[in-house]
């Protein structure tokens, strides 16, 4: 039985929450495994939380009290019933493509001494070096191709929880004894242990591409700071304000701040484990320097870095600052230019543009009214911002529905553009788009981050397929389909040929809905926004 093959766009009409106007249903994409740092992280969500401020909330992760455990070590994963939990949640969820790894820690804390000699203290690295590698070959073999991010520790803060006055102290801490254990390390001494094992790590991932490494043991000295001395006179005594110690390494004299670590309802503060906060900040900068380039589809193109990206008022100025919104009466409208010419020559699927916000003044603009216009080249006479752009027509134009976060400074926004746009965006020309909230006279503009860095640049993220070859097309010519985009029933229009049956395809080719067909019509309105395959099967093509 021939099959005919047409793509569907279903599109979403409801409006709501800015940031949930459009359908989104997120499907896992990361398996957390590993030690009490794992467990921390899926008690507070933290992963999932993390994924939306950055613009990825259709993006998940999944785990379990098997595998994401309080007080695992590297021994425990070499077991079967971990291996099997493994394998079970890869296998039932068939979009995971890479496992978070948190583990390793519990191994130091408990075999290392401050008495070792630097031979022995290799040697236990040795050991825990070697069964990390166990772990890491068992998760690639459940899946091929399988990505694994080693997410690594902060640095942990033992003697000032233990020490101070106000929280139960000396012996009576909960992490008295681990402290104890390993004679007492100062803050350098273990830090350094902890700088060792991440550097070993790093030349690990670095000789392996299925394996990643974020280094991130000094990232809560970098957000928080030390803006008070330690306390109890704790050596060092000398502060230093957030976001001035390198990172990654931070300062290994000092610990992690007592801020960031978890708080017991104000009986102890934890030594090793971070407030929800801390792990937000350690997440954060994975998402930074990884999750957000591994989270894009097939090709994530980063804005112009020159005056082809900026701002145009409705006012007719113009500034290299990325500005959305209104004030005093005048509009601002963010210009953003892509160079897509790498683009493959293939048919684009979904396109989204990412924005990160730096700051806002007065009431914020975004609020689901958003334009976008697009232009195959440049809008106006030269690929600058020009005054003209503000006003300039583009080849097509759409509210794009949108995605993230844009609650505070720092969090992203997706928009998801609509298919109107995307036969215009190509590799035949460079892309430039003008974001604008018309009619929107709130009295308030947001300032996007620009692509002066990398990590916070404007993207636009692309996603396409390899045209479906074989089809004959004269039989495909017989149908029409309507209205293209919908949001409920669809209509086929068969010049009478008996239609056996439909399936409703994503693009990874799983049927997500069989639907009955009723007087030529079949109800979609079940499925969440995005686009789709047709798959229509007639008695006679």
């Amino acid at each position: 039985m021939h099959r005919i093959i047409l793509l569907v766009v279903v599109c979403c009409i409801s409006v709501g929450n800015v940031f949930s106007q459009c359908a989104e249903s997120p499907k896992p994409k990361v398996l957390l495994v590993g030690d009490s740092w794992a467990w921390y992280m899926n008690v507070d969500q933290t992963i999932n939380k993390v994924f939306k401020t950055w613009g990825h909330s259709g993006y998940t992760y999944v785990t379990s009290s098997v595998i994401a455990e309080n007080g695992a070590d590297t021994y425990d994963y070499l077991k079967a019933n971990k291996k099997a939990e493994i394998q079970r949640l890869i296998n039932a969820n068939p979009s995971i493509e890479l496992v978070h790894l948190s583990i390793g820690g519990n191994d130091f804390l408990g075999d290392w001494k401050v008495s070792f000699t630097q031979g022995r203290t290799d040697s236990l690295e040795d050991e825990v070096y070697v069964r990390l590698d166990s772990i890491m070959q068992f998760i690639k073999s459940c899946k091929p191709g399988m990505r694994i991010l080693w997410s690594g520790y902060t640095y942990p803060n033992f003697e000032e929880p233990i020490t101070s006055p106000g929280f139960l102290s000396g012996p009576s801490h909960p992490f008295y004894d681990t402290w104890s254990g390993m004679e007492f390390p100062t803050f350098l001494q273990i830090n350094t242990i902890l700088n060792n094992v991440s550097a070993r790590m790093e030349v690990y991932a670095a000789n392996d591409p299925q394996v990643d490494l974020v280094s991130a043991t000094g990232i809560l000295q970098y957000t928080t700071g030390q803006t008070t001395p330690i306390c109890c006179n704790i050596a060092p005594q000398a502060t230093y304000a957030p976001y001035t110690v390198p990172v990654p390494g931070g300062d290994p004299n000092y610990p992690s701040p007592i801020s960031t670590m978890r708080d017991y309802f104000s009986v102890a503060k934890d030594c090793f484990h971070l407030s929800p906060g801390g792990y937000t900040d350690l997440i954060s900068y994975h998402t930074q320097k990884f999750y957000h380039k591994f989270l894009m589809d097939d090709l994530y193109v980063l804005a112009e870095n020159n005056t082809q990206t900026g701002t145009v008022t409705s006012q007719g100025n113009v500034s290299d600052t990325l500005f959305l919104g209104e004030e005093g009466g005048e509009q601002f409208a963010t210009v953003l230019s892509f160079n897509t010419t790498g683009m493959a020559d293939t048919t684009l699927v979904k396109a989204s543009i990412f924005l990160r916000r730096a700051s806002l003044s007065g009431t914020n603009p975004i609020n689901g009214s958003l334009e976008v216009k697009v232009k195959n080249g440049n809008f106006g006479t030269t690929v600058d911002v020009e005054a003209a752009d503000f006003s300039a027509t583009g080849d097509a134009s759409a509210t794009p529905c949108l995605f993230g976060s844009n609650i505070a400074n720092g969090d992203w926004i997706r928009l998801d553009l609509p298919a109107q746009i995307l036969p215009y965006i190509d590799n035949a020309a460079a892309t430039q788009f003008v974001i604008s909230a018309p009619g929107n006279f709130t009295g308030g503009k947001v300032n996007f981050y620009n692509s002066t860095d990398p990590d916070f640049a404007p993207v636009l993220n692309l996603d396409y397929i390899t045209p479906v070859s074989g089809l004959d097309e004269v039989s495909a010519n017989h149908f029409s389909v309507y209205p293209n985009p919908t949001n409920d029933r669809l209509t086929i229009e068969n010049n009478g040929e008996t239609i056996l049956h439909v399936e409703v395809l994503d693009l990874l080719g799983k049927v997500v809905l069989k639907p009955q067909v009723s007087a030529n019509t079949i109800d979609v309105s079940s499925i969440p926004s995005g686009m789709y395959i047709l798959n229509v099967a007639t008695k006679s093509g």
